[in-house]
């Protein structure tokens, strides 16, 4: 599979997602330590910035995409679990949508950072007006199969290139008669 056998078309956000929430904020003093990760606008670690209780006033998000807003602007990663988002990022959701697909429209959703910087954030209007070119099917609509089988494929390529190097590492230490099982391949 190849990107470049594709026909792409751009497309705004909200025709993408069919739910774009900005998180609320919440002061650092406001933190109460806990187990949900709290997301803000960094670059690092999927955007965790700590781990806190959900309390009132907060919104709590699941199986999206986070984008930060300022800070590391234009950052995005696919958030599997439920996080509390901060006022600097903004939830980016569609219904019945795989890991796959997800993964592929966070890709594609950085190629827009560089239209923004610390002195032009995103905002609510701008993500409105934010088109992404995406890979289309026969009827010009995206092509969400594509997206979901390109990037199972990229992920097994992936899986088995670490399969091998960790074999080979095995073999240099002397422990040439393991094999590693690889789990969804």
């Amino acid at each position: 599979m190849k990107l470049s056998d594709r026909e792409w078309k751009d497309f705004s956000v909200p025709y993408i997602f069919q739910k774009i929430q900005r998180g609320k904020r919440l002061k650092n003093a406001d933190h109460i330590p806990g187990i949900i990760p709290y997301v803000s606008s960094t670059a690092n670690n999927n955007g965790v910035d700590d781990y806190i209780e959900a309390i009132d006033g907060t919104r709590v998000f699941e199986n999206c995409i986070s984008l930060a807003n300022s800070g590391s602007v234009g950052t995005a990663f696919y958030e599997p679990f439920a996080f509390v988002a901060s006022d600097h990022v903004t939830s980016l959701k569609r219904e019945n949508t795989s890991q796959y697909v997800y993964l592929f429209l966070t890709a594609v959703l950085e190629q827009q950072g560089s239209n923004f910087n610390f002195n032009r954030e995103i905002n609510d209007l701008r993500i409105r007006k934010m088109r992404v070119m995406l890979p289309v099917d026969d009827n010009d609509e995206p092509d969400y199969q594509f997206m979901e089988d390109y990037m199972k494929e990229l992920m097994t390529a992936k899986r088995k290139q670490y399969q091998k190097y960790v074999e080979q590492r095995l073999v240099e230490f002397g422990i040439d008669d393991m094999k590693i099982p690889m789990r969804g391949v």
